[in-house]
């Protein structure tokens, strides 16, 4: 991590297999309230949705906690603050 990057740590309390960190390039002056990672359930694509829940360390990091996931269209769900801009299974960096 840089001064150019902060680190989100994303939880998942159901599935701790499942949690994964990411860099992203910094510019904000505060974290996002929900980021949206592509991923697939029971075979359909769909995607993650993650809530931030600790932004203390920010700007250097913050830790974001699984919700729900959403399947099919995304028309009828909100839209994030910030959209994960990475295949499922890429870039994710494990514990």
């Amino acid at each position: 991590m840089s001064d150019e990057t902060w680190r989100a740590e994303f939880h998942h309390p159901q599935h701790p297999w499942r949690d994964f960190a990411h860099e992203f390039a910094s510019g904000r002056e505060y974290p996002p309230a929900s980021i949206r990672r592509p991923s697939s359930l029971a075979g359909m694509p769909a995607h993650d949705v993650y809530l931030l829940s600790d932004s203390e360390p920010w700007p250097a990091a913050a830790t974001y906690t699984y919700t729900q996931s959403i399947v099919g269209s995304l028309r009828e769900h909100p839209a994030p603050e910030y959209n994960l801009d990475m295949d499922a299974a890429d870039d994710a960096a494990p514990y």
